[in-house]
């Protein structure tokens, strides 16, 4: 369980986390892209790399996160940029009334209470946020390796076909009619498929 040692002060705990969730945000991004991250000027180490926000945003628009869950990034970053560029806030009660958005973030996490010490509760809501981000960015990480496996599947699956299909009529020819005719039966299902994905403006390959 992630848990703040009290000798650690507030800002390098935050700047800690913040490099970790980008991290793993950063790699999944690149495994669904299928781009390397040394080789990328989006997703690299050069001040021409994607913003946080810009990363998280790319995830929403390809509806891999919802609202809250990007209002939640969104949040964990203001949260680290104050930390990382105003030296005055040394507090997550300094930060908190800058960013003004604690209200919100007990809202997405239904806590209506406050304890006896307010910057221990700032602190804990911002490590649960930060238990959650990195949770959310671990189930997107399986849910996409399901989909690349799928589409590996049904990629070599058509493969197969193909290439066997030439195999199987040599072995059996009185059955070459009904193969040659189930093959056009196919193509003719993924033709009216892409049609009506560009009748409706969508992408033919999604």
């Amino acid at each position: 369980m992630l848990e703040l040692n009290k000798d650690i002060p507030p800002r390098l705990f935050v700047i800690e986390m913040s490099v970790k969730i980008e991290h793993f945000l950063n790699e999944i991004i690149c495994q669904l892209l299928q781009v390397k991250a040394e080789d990328s000027k989006s997703f690299g180490n050069s001040s021409q790399s994607l913003s946080f926000n810009a990363k998280a945003n790319l995830l929403l628009d390809l509806d891999y996160l919802d609202k809250d869950q990007i209002k939640k990034f969104q949040i964990f970053m203001e949260v680290r940029n104050k930390f990382a560029h105003l030296y005055s806030v040394d507090t997550f009660e300094k930060c908190f009334a800058l960013t003004k958005n604690y209200n919100q973030l007990k809202k997405l996490f239904e806590v209506d209470k406050e304890g006896d010490n307010l910057e221990e509760d700032m602190t804990y809501m911002f490590i649960s946020l930060s238990l959650d981000l990195a949770n959310t960015l671990k189930e997107l990480r399986e849910r996409i390796f399901k989909e690349m496996a799928v589409k590996y599947t049904q990629r070599r699956f058509t493969e197969v076909i193909k290439s066997s299909k030439g195999d199987f009529i040599k072995a059996h020819p009185d059955k070459s009619e009904a193969v040659e005719d189930f093959m056009d039966y196919l193509k003719a299902i993924l033709i009216d498929e892409v049609d009506e994905k560009i009748k409706n403006k969508n992408p033919p390959h999604i």
